[in-house]
């Protein structure tokens, strides 16, 4: 077996792969000048634990462990249970969103829920309230409480991608995938907050 260094790697350097879906998924992809094709190495990255940057974060968190082991959102159903702790993918992930909405209608008087999703005709339950209905509500209507969701979900986003992107210095580009993803695509390319929390790295 070939060491994997630098000097062996191809040009375009290791390629990240990252995002959120019903989980959180990572990985890297690498290829070795010896190699016939790029290698995919997996990993449990969205299993590291939740880093709160700000005091808003660390409510996220507090409200985090009741929701998840309290709250019967059809997006919650497999995780009821006393948690010990709580990683990136219970606050960046499907199941996630519906958990974002509930706690920004606690902070955010003006709109203590979505007219798209709570109001009017085809108004769901809670309980009801899919992760893509909230990205739908935030993506074409511009639900305002929806759209707060989902800022604040790509700003975790884009935190979790700048540090798996120091651990793994990706020359070779950083691959956004995931359902989650998909439905928040144009907010990612054309709002510039992503890009700047994605950079907010200190000297890196």
């Amino acid at each position: 077996m070939v060491p994997l260094n630098r000097a062996h790697q191809d040009p375009d350097g290791v390629k990240i792969v990252t995002g959120p879906g019903t989980g959180f998924g990572q990985g890297f992809i690498v290829k070795s000048k010896f190699a016939p094709c790029h290698e995919v190495y997996p990993s449990e990255g969205g299993h590291v634990e939740f880093a709160a940057r700000s005091d808003e974060d660390h409510e996220i968190m507090k409200f985090a462990y009741d929701y998840i082991e309290n709250s019967n959102n059809v997006e919650n159903g497999r995780a009821h249970g006393k948690l010990t702790r709580i990683s990136i993918e219970r606050v960046c992930a499907g199941p996630a969103v519906p958990m974002l909405y509930e706690f920004f209608k606690t902070k955010i008087p003006e709109s203590s829920m979505s007219r798209v999703l709570e109001m009017g005709e085809g108004s769901k339950h809670p309980d009801q309230i899919t992760a893509k209905d909230i990205v739908d509500a935030a993506m074409q209507h511009k639900d305002p409480l929806c759209m707060r969701v989902v800022q604040k979900f790509a700003e975790i986003l884009a935190v979790e991608v700048g540090n798996h992107a120091l651990k793994t210095l990706p020359y070779g580009g950083v691959y956004l995938v995931g359902g989650v993803t998909m439905g928040i695509r144009d907010y990612i390319i054309h709002d510039k907050g992503f890009q700047e929390v994605f950079y907010a790295k200190g000297r890196f």
